[in-house]
């Protein structure tokens, strides 16, 4: 920002012992590849294998579980695997690794975190394995996994005092545990359980000291000082990760890197063998390193353009002295300014959601992400800034042009700001609407520009502002544009504002028109409904969030017509916004060259359960149905058997919701309806983004054609 006053600061490189670690986290393309392994892992029986061709075992079934999680895959039959836990527990209330097998204390803790990662519902299930733990736990290995599973469920066991009294008759007089090679280990593996039972952790820094102490050169940690390996690394850094203290990060990062395969697997070892277990290993390491250094541990990507690839400043303009790019991260170096510099995208941006996280170093000076402006020669921009800095963290500022604050942030949304390192910003600019959002907490609330002479389309960039030495650095910088629906040209391809008469009067919404359109060829068409939070009475809106921007962004979009109908308050059948939404869609099929066995029905959140209704009063106006995140009614799916579905959701959803679209795939399966749920592992509310992004979701809804 530029101010008269304030901190003037200069961006500067990072360092080379800060850089490592930002070199060996897994890019988007490698988690892709760690998911797509792990999920090949599931068998026919909904379990999982430690290794492609064997047997299910409920360890492996864990494993996999967890790998989908910290990589954000998903499980391709997540109803077969919840059967496939279940049937691993044994009239005693413990779990075997197979059904029908012998059960044990170590694998009915496991049973407990499977059953905890597939939010399996069942309070006999839980009640028979903590009895079951109570009864059989002895030795501290037993100890250690019971407490890792009650831990999971949230369960509270009348014999944690009992195993607490156990453990500490291990520890030290300095609270440390074991001795020798192995005292990092056994310190680790002890103070993880002590802090899992909910404990306090006596002598705090002589543990912390001893597990650091104990990381090898190498960058991970033994059993017994041997060489070190991915299963010993797990168990002490679980007790950092609890105690939010950081190794040696460069050294541990390099180390899960040299554990890694070319397959997207992890060997316990470098140049091991990949597996299941291994894979779990390595990705949960790399979870929880992200995490200490202030980093979201999984970006979401999908509907996302990076605007920083590799080495490179392709798409950017600026002095490249003082700007560089390595491994993703974009970072500012200069000796010292006497004023302002800007690195700028070539290619400017109108409607668009931005996210990126950000780090002054130090916590000291002020910088800025510049979005909607034009360079001012020689050196500054002009137009709106999420500004960076003590004293504006998430406040938006208008830079070189009314030089002002146009919103402060809201002191509650400050809480999660983390000076001295990591955060995310996420820019929401849509029409004349803008949002900031500071580490998941909105900042700025809708800000509405009133000025009408204030551009709606510009430059993004980065700034250097002038002063002393300081740094900032910038990764995971991507961008969503989004579709700004115009009313010009209704009948050319791009995406139109149209309206509509209602019994409520004239009400406006958006229509997609494919590339190719000539009113000769005929096209499906796909009627969409958003979520609550895109209620109201512009029309423009409902093409902005999910499907819209997913076909905006599509190269040569999508060949169907979509009409973005929009709701004042509710999608429920029968209501004036559901009427009014299918007398868009009727305008649009005697309007426009379209299939009238070809209409798909899809919604999100408000509209995925609008679209659930909407289907399930109307079943012969509709080809398929594709509800996202929003819940049904599991008593009327009768009426739907005759009808291709396929349901979406973020298994870190509301478990209402999560619990009950597996009620209505599964109430679907025993009416003769093929239903298909996806659900994604660790992803929450927006599931949409990575649904609508599915090559293979497109592809299934424009082939469903009604008999």
């Amino acid at each position: 920002m530029s101010r008269s006053t304030g901190i003037a600061i200069v961006l500067a490189g990072f360092g080379t012992a800060l850089a490592a670690p930002w070199t060996r986290g897994q890019t988007a393309a490698e988690l892709a590849q760690t998911a797509a392994f792990a999920a090949a892992h599931q068998n026919k029986d909904g379990g999982f294998a430690a290794r492609a061709g064997q047997a299910s075992s409920l360890g492996a079934t864990n494993a996999g579980l967890r790998v989908l999680r910290h990589v954000g895959g998903s499980v391709p039959d997540v109803l077969g695997c919840i059967q496939f836990v279940q049937s691993c527990r044994d009239a005693s209330g413990g779990f075997a690794q197979t059904p029908g097998g012998k059960p044990d204390v170590v694998t009915t803790a496991i049973g407990l975190m499977a059953a905890s990662e597939l939010k399996i519902a069942d309070p006999g299930l839980i009640r028979g394995a903590v009895v079951y733990l109570g009864k059989n736990a002895r030795s501290f290995e037993e100890v250690r996994m019971a407490i890792a599973g009650l831990e999971a469920i949230g369960v509270y066991s009348p014999d944690i005092p009992r195993w607490n009294q156990q453990i500490q008759a291990m520890r030290n007089p300095d609270g440390t545990f074991g001795s020798g090679p192995g005292q990092a280990f056994a310190t680790g593996g002890a103070a993880a359980a002590i802090l899992r039972m909910g404990l306090r952790l006596d002598r705090r820094d002589a543990v912390i000291a001893a597990i650091k102490a104990g990381q090898r050169p190498e960058g991970g940690w033994s059993k017994d000082g041997g060489p070190p390996d991915l299963s010993s690394s797990y168990r002490v850094m679980r007790a950092l990760f609890m105690l939010r203290e950081k190794p040696d990060v460069d050294r541990l990062l390099g180390f899960v890197a040299r554990c890694r395969q070319s397959d997207g697997s992890y060997a316990s070892t470098p140049g091991g063998t990949g597996d299941l277990g291994g894979t779990y290993l390595g990705t949960i390491l790399l979870f929880w390193t992200r995490q200490l250094l202030g980093l979201a541990p999984v970006v979401e990507t999908a509907g996302f353009t990076p605007l920083v690839n590799g080495e490179a400043l392709d798409g950017w303009d600026g002095d490249k002295q003082l700007w560089s790019v390595r491994d993703g991260v974009l970072v500012g170096r200069s000796p010292g300014l006497d004023h302002n510099e800007f690195l700028a995208t070539t290619r400017p941006y109108g409607d668009f959601v931005l996210a990126l996280h950000f780090r002054m170093v130090d916590g000291q000076g002020n910088s800025g992400v510049q979005f909607r402006s034009v360079r001012v020669p020689p050196h500054e921009m002009s137009g709106y800034q999420a500004d960076i800095g003590e004293g504006y963290w998430g406040s938006l500022y208008d830079e070189s042009r009314r030089n002002m604050v146009l919103a402060y942030p809201r002191s509650e949304a400050l809480k999660s700001l983390n000076p001295n390192g990591w955060n995310r910003y996420v820019i929401r600019a849509m029409g004349g609407k803008i949002t900031l959002s500071l580490n998941g907490q909105e900042t700025v609330r809708d800000y509405q520009e009133t000025d009408p002479g204030i551009a709606r389309s510009g430059l993004l960039a980065v700034q250097m502002h002038a002063g002393g030495s300081t740094e900032v650095q910038f990764r995971d910088l991507l961008i969503q544009p989004l579709p700004a629906p115009t009313a010009e040209n209704p009948t050319q391809p791009g995406f139109h504002l149209r309206t509509v008469a209602t019994d409520q009067g004239e009400r406006k919404y958006t229509v997609y028109v494919p590339e190719g359109y000539d009113g000769t060829k005929t096209f499906p068409v796909i009627l969409f409904l958003h979520g609550a939070g895109e209620r109201g009475d512009d029309g423009i809106t409902p093409a902005q969030v999910g499907l819209g921007p997913a076909v905006f962004n599509r190269p040569g979009g999508i060949p169907a017509l979509v009409v973005f109908p929009q709701a004042r308050r509710t999608w429920s059948a029968g209501s004036p916004d559901s009427q009014a939404a299918l007398k868009a869609l009727d305008a649009v099929m005697t309007t426009y060259k379209a299939d009238p066995q070809r209409v798909i029905l899809t919604g999100l959140s408000m509209g995925g359960a609008g679209s659930w209704d909407l289907a399930t009063a109307m079943p012969d106006r509709f080809a398929a149905v594709i509800p996202i995140c929003g819940p049904g009614n599991p008593d009327a799916v009768a009426r739907l058997k005759a009808l291709p579905v396929w349901t979406f959701c973020g298994d870190a959803d509301r478990d209402e919701t999560v619990l009950n679209l597996r009620a209505m795939v599964a109430a679907l399966r025993r009416a003769g309806t093929p239903a298909r749920l996806t659900e994604y592992r660790g992803v929450g509310h927006n599931s949409w983004d990575r649904a609508y992004n599915n090559p293979e979701l497109i592809d299934w809804m424009l082939a469903q054609r009604r008999p």
